[in-house]
């Protein structure tokens, strides 16, 4: 079972998720939709749902060049109360802060007229970090990770962005012990056992589904009488203000170094990394823990972007996105990635003309697809469906891939379709693969359209991977039981 919050279970579960994976199968089903198509039946018949967000590596088995890096990096990010979530529709933490500072100065280390390079966040379970870097399913992994002899073994960490300490933490009106670091609480995947084993303390493992943030939530409510835990006092600081109830006791003597993690096969990259993190020095992690702390939940629980608040409404749209999804065969997720990134989830209406409503829709556009009102949300989020159906039709093509045909999607959306056809034929002339997007027609459209539509495609793209891997984790929960 993952450990994904209970409530995010429960809402994907009230959506009718748990029985569709959010990491649709693309490719086995794509077969069958050209089948149905073939047989002249209507789009909803064939199960066709849309591919997963996030693509192979650019970068592969080839050194990394820094001066020509690769248009796509991939990032594994530990997905955590304090390291990376969602919330108010957006994604924070301090790895994602961190990351952004990143993505910021690998570009101005390429040459100039190099294409710019993004990282894509992969949001996954802090015990999968190494072994999914060791796997090549990552090219950099990112989650507070303290540096250890036996991962070393494995993957080549960067220079530390942090040297941390643990320390005990308790409710504030709890007596004191006279063996602090004795019978502690700790989660079953705290890197503070460790640090405990090496003290010869003994320890007590909190239930399954625990975290050091969720532990710290206990500890902080009025008269709590739970057992003190073991905690990083970067996290603790992080989650002070949060948890103003918690008191920070003894810690261990011996600090700990906390890195990046990289292929032991790209040393230029390690070094790369190494360059950013020393111009950097300390007030990289500092900053990153203020610009995450408003959005800490109140209980020390993930943030997911199914978290029903006045501001993120994803909840009060997901019953309208669920049916136009279902009507034309989408996947309702990327109809959410797309609100949120249009108007925040956030209708706004204009009736004297341009694009209105929740997912922006030209009324021109609508009308073409039988919708006579785009205002309404109804209408509105109709439209949409009908033009993303539309445009997957469109760019269903022999030679252009699952991914592709999402990103081309994506794009036409926000350009309109007339203006990526130009921009592949442009592609073909230049020797590109007009049938690609990352790396040629979105070389293209970096020269001639700007930065503007690549960043719409990379932003709808970070968010719908984010919405799908929420999902999944739901769903898995509810089948493990």
């Amino acid at each position: 079972m993952r450990l994904t919050s209970i409530r995010t279970t429960l809402f994907f579960m009230g959506l009718g998720l748990a029985t569709v994976p959010a990491s649709s199968v693309w490719a086995a089903r794509h077969a069958k939709a050209k089948v149905a198509k073939a047989a002249h039946k209507p789009v909803a018949a064939a199960e066709n749902p849309q591919p997963d967000a996030a693509p192979a590596s650019e970068l592969g088995d080839a050194p990394f060049d820094p001066a020509k890096p690769p248009a796509r990096l991939r990032v594994l990010v530990a997905q955590g109360a304090s390291t990376y979530f969602i919330a108010k529709g957006k994604p924070h933490g301090v790895e994602y802060a961190m990351l952004l500072e990143l993505e910021k100065f690998l570009n101005k280390q390429k040459a100039k007229g190099a294409q710019a390079v993004k990282l894509q966040l992969i949001p996954v379970d802090s015990g999968e970090l190494i072994p999914m870097l060791k796997n090549g399913e990552g090219d950099i992994a990112a989650g507070l990770m303290p540096v250890n002899d036996a991962a070393k073994t494995l993957v080549a960490f960067t220079q530390p962005y942090l040297t941390d300490r643990w320390c005990v933490a308790q409710n504030r009106n709890a007596p004191a012990t006279d063996e602090p670091f004795d019978k502690l609480l700790l989660p079953g995947a705290s890197y503070g056992k460790r640090v405990l084993e090496d003290s010869g303390k003994s320890y007590e493992e909190a239930p399954l589904g625990s975290s050091s943030e969720k532990l710290l939530g206990g500890l902080n409510k009025p008269g709590a009488d739970g057992k003190a835990t073991l905690a990083s006092r970067y996290v603790l600081d992080l989650w002070s203000k949060r948890f103003p109830n918690v008191k920070v006791g003894n810690c261990i003597d011996q600090p700990g170094s906390v890195a990046w993690a990289v292929s032991k096969d790209q040393p230029v990259l390690k070094d790369t990394l190494d360059r950013f993190i020393t111009q950097q020095g300390p007030k990289l992690a500092e900053t990153a823990a203020k610009v995450t702390q408003r959005y800490l939940s109140d209980d020390g629980a993930v943030p997911t972007p199914t978290q029903i608040d006045p501001i993120d409404k994803l909840g009060f749209f997901a019953p309208a996105f669920q049916l136009v999804a279902s009507a034309n065969n989408l996947d309702w997720l990327l109809l959410a990635a797309i609100g949120q990134r249009e108007t925040k989830l956030t209708p706004m209406v204009r009736k004297n003309g341009g694009p209105t409503g929740v997912m922006q829709v030209n009324p021109q556009t609508a009308r073409k697809m039988g919708v006579t009102d785009p205002h309404g949300n109804e209408g509105n989020i109709t439209a949409a469906g009908r033009y993303l159906a539309y445009l997957r039709r469109l760019f269903d093509n022999a030679g252009v891939s699952d991914d592709d045909q999402l990103y081309f999607m994506i794009a036409a959306y926000n350009a309109g379709e007339g203006r990526i056809q130009q921009l592949r034929r442009q592609a073909a002339k230049q020797g590109l693969d007009p049938n690609r997007w990352q790396g040629n027609v979105e070389t293209v459209a970096r020269k001639s359209v700007g930065p503007r539509l690549l960043d719409y495609v990379n932003t709808v793209s970070r968010y719908y991977l984010a919405y799908q891997k929420a999902g999944k984790g739901a769903a898995s929960d509810v089948a493990a039981k």
